[in-house]
């Protein structure tokens, strides 16, 4: 608001007495009550002072239960890619995205103000996100391998399965996590986990008790009694290397089995444990141990051998070549 200031001139007039005119003396100076004229600056106006910024507001709980449903959403397409991948190098590009997705979501969850009663929850939530990516890489380490850990070649579906069960298993980690920080009033992980993708046949593939899968030249009235209480084994009789066997059975762990039919002739008993067998190959994946009797078999009378770890045994083996 301006202020006006008024002022007010005082004017003395002397006469003269005797006189019929009066004249003004120009000399005459303001009475003591008068004011003079002066021009006052215009008031300045103060700089507005800044707005105080706005306090995040907190979420409700079902607004939180939205916020992680909406990651699962986000996320959810990038998993199904993964899980779907057809070649090693699509899964590859399809992780990558997932785990771009991931770093995304948990930079939006970071920006929210969690309810009251998750404000120390909320940390460990982003800290499940962060520890995603390191879970991934220990997976895949994992199944990275190109070889068996018998040295055999690994297959190509066997590849894919060991890394989406890898994927699985750490963003099964991530949901596991966040969940157990939230607690029991907020969900996630049930719209956005996968399903455990199907194992082929090799994994965990065990042959049929007694089955005899390889037989060659002719037959006599020969038997072996084989009785197993250690893993699944492969039972090989050949009259010189095992990879030309006259006969191969398979026994499984703490069973028995018979083969009949070996030639009346001298031969050596070779065996082979392991796990994940692969049927179509003849042979273990994982795990593989390869041994034979050091002693040479009579092909003209019937034999058991017990296989078994003891220090009783009389009949010494020794450690062979893969075959």
């Amino acid at each position: 608001m301006r202020r006006s200031l008024v002022v007010v001139l005082g004017i003395a007039v002397l006469a003269s007495a005797g006189c019929s005119s009066s004249k003004p003396d120009s000399g005459a100076v303001p009475s003591s009550g008068s004011t003079t004229s002066s021009s006052a600056p215009p008031p300045t106006s103060a700089a507005p002072s800044p707005k105080p910024a706005p306090s995040a507001v907190a979420l409700s709980v079902p607004m939180y239960q939205r916020a992680l449903a909406n990651v699962e959403k986000v996320l959810k397409p990038s998993v199904v890619r993964v899980m779907n991948a057809q070649s090693v190098t699509a899964f590859d590009a399809s992780r990558k995205q997932l785990a771009a997705s991931v770093v995304i979501e948990r930079s939006e969850l970071a920006k929210i103000t969690p309810p009251s009663g998750l404000v120390s929850a909320h940390p460990a939530v982003l800290d499940a996100f962060d520890a995603y990516a390191g879970d991934v890489a220990t997976e895949l380490s994992k199944a990275g391998d190109t070889k068996t850990g018998c040295g055999l070649p690994k297959a190509t579906d066997v590849r894919l399965y060991e890394a989406k069960s890898g994927i699985r298993t750490a963003f099964a980690g991530l949901a596991q996590s966040v969940q157990q920080s939230i607690g029991k009033g907020v969900k996630f992980g049930a719209l956005s986990v996968p399903a455990k993708p199907s194992a082929p046949a090799v994994i965990g593939g065990r042959g049929e008790n007694g089955d005899v899968f390889q037989r060659s030249g002719s037959r006599g009235s020969g038997r072996l009694t084989i009785n197993n209480s250690g893993d699944d084994v492969v039972v090989v009789v050949a009259t010189s290397s095992p990879r030309n066997p006259q006969a191969s059975i398979y026994v499984r762990a703490n069973k028995s089995a018979t083969l009949n039919g070996v030639r009346n002739q001298n031969y050596y008993v070779y065996f082979k444990s392991g796990t994940n067998w692969d049927a179509k190959n003849h042979r273990f994946t994982e795990n593989c141990a390869y041994q034979k009797f050091d002693d040479v078999f009579d092909g003209q009378y019937g034999w058991t051998v017990s296989l078994t770890k003891s220090p009783l045994g009389n009949a010494p083996s020794s450690e062979t070549d893969a075959f």
